[in-house]
């Protein structure tokens, strides 16, 4: 008989972005293979969307400190002891100081999952204490491993792998959506800096400039709302400011890009980018800046246009082309949607993450 490995997935996030539905979707991913438990924290997000929908197990945990809580020391031990966990997967970084004393002397096969860029090195003598006890660093694309390689210390018995992100494309009916003659561009991510919102706006200049009937909507919650007033106030001052549209968070973006004609996505700091593949099975022109893990897709076979990363000139240029291109690369945005679905299967994603646990 087959024993299946018992698995701890751990993320203590406050927040509700792509880490935090990330950390549900590997728990329900995994959980068709093996005996998984989710810790998060109390009250939050994660804790919040797991008691509403979720048929995996999960185990809120209560604290009050990232940097050390003995609450979650003793909680998150006592878990693991009970549940006789042999592998844990952890997403975040903060609480790794709290965890290394509770993972001390338990025999754990410890995996921590990497999903964005990390800035500053991690080389002091507690960060070498906290990341001995790692068996595994498992990045979400080549670009975060790297960083990973150079932001944290590193041990010779300390693992290194690289993990694709599966991603379910959503069945579409026969018939596609009619689009009229409005040019629709959409750029999705939260409204916070260093995600281009203000770089797509200004690119979009010169399509008003060439006389291009376009609108732009931003899909996404507001985290910040100083930054949000900012690029309020930049929209207000331009010509074609009533072309711009927030539409803050919604629940099924899939449903937003299948009207869509451009994905403008100038992001700066994309660990993997979830949306990008979301628009790609979606049929949309995409443009981007060349940076993080964009010019990894152009390497895994997709056709989209990067421009000079922060160049706002250059992503001028690009959104035009691709403007002006759409009807000409139908067959490209085909094959793109066709890729997604080749490299981003569900059952590889699993294969891949059962390699890794005991």
């Amino acid at each position: 008989m087959n024993i299946k490995p018992s698995v701890s997935i751990m993320c203590f996030s406050d927040n509700n972005g792509g880490m935090e539905l990330d950390s549900i979707k590997l728990a329900e991913l995994l959980n068709e293979a093996c005996n998984v438990t989710l810790l998060c924290k109390n009250k939050s997000f994660i804790h919040q969307r797991l008691d509403s929908q979720s048929s995996i197990e999960y185990c809120p945990v209560k604290f009050s400190s990232r940097i050390f809580s003995i609450s979650m020391l003793l909680s998150v031990r006592r878990e693991l002891k009970a549940r006789d966990i042999n592998n844990v997967i952890f997403f975040g970084a903060s609480e790794l100081k709290t965890l290394y004393f509770s993972f001390f002397g338990l025999g754990l096969n410890v995996i921590v999952r990497h999903g964005t860029t990390k800035s500053h090195r991690k080389g002091g003598l507690v960060h070498r204490l906290v990341y001995s006890g790692v068996n595994y660093h498992v990045a979400i694309s080549k670009h975060l491993l790297a960083n990973v390689k150079t932001i944290l210390p590193y041990y010779k018995n300390i693992q290194l792998r690289v993990i694709y992100p599966s991603f379910h494309v959503p069945e579409k009916s026969e018939s596609t959506p009619e689009k009229d003659k409005t040019l629709k561009i959409v750029h999705v991510g939260r409204v916070v800096p260093g995600k281009g919102h203000r770089d797509a706006i200004l690119a979009c200049a010169v399509l008003y400039d060439k006389g291009v009937d376009f609108e732009l909507f931003f899909y996404g919650s507001s985290e910040d709302e100083k930054y949000k007033e900012e690029i309020l106030d930049l929209i207000s001052g331009l010509t074609y400011k009533s072309k711009i549209f927030f539409s803050g968070h919604v629940d099924n973006v899939s449903e937003q890009l299948e009207k869509a004609d451009i994905f403008l996505y100038p992001s700066y700091g994309e660990g993997f980018g979830n949306v990008f593949i979301e628009a790609m099975s979606n049929k949309l022109s995409v443009v981007t800046y060349n940076n993080t893990t964009f010019p990894e897709f152009i390497q895994m076979g997709f056709n989209f246009r990067m421009a000079v990363d922060g160049d706002i000139d250059s992503l001028s240029a690009k959104l035009l082309d691709a403007a002006n291109c759409i009807d000409e690369e139908v067959s490209t945005f085909e094959e793109n949607a066709a890729l997604v679905g080749s490299l981003f299967r569900r059952d590889r994603e699993r294969a891949d993450w059962l390699s890794v646990l005991v």
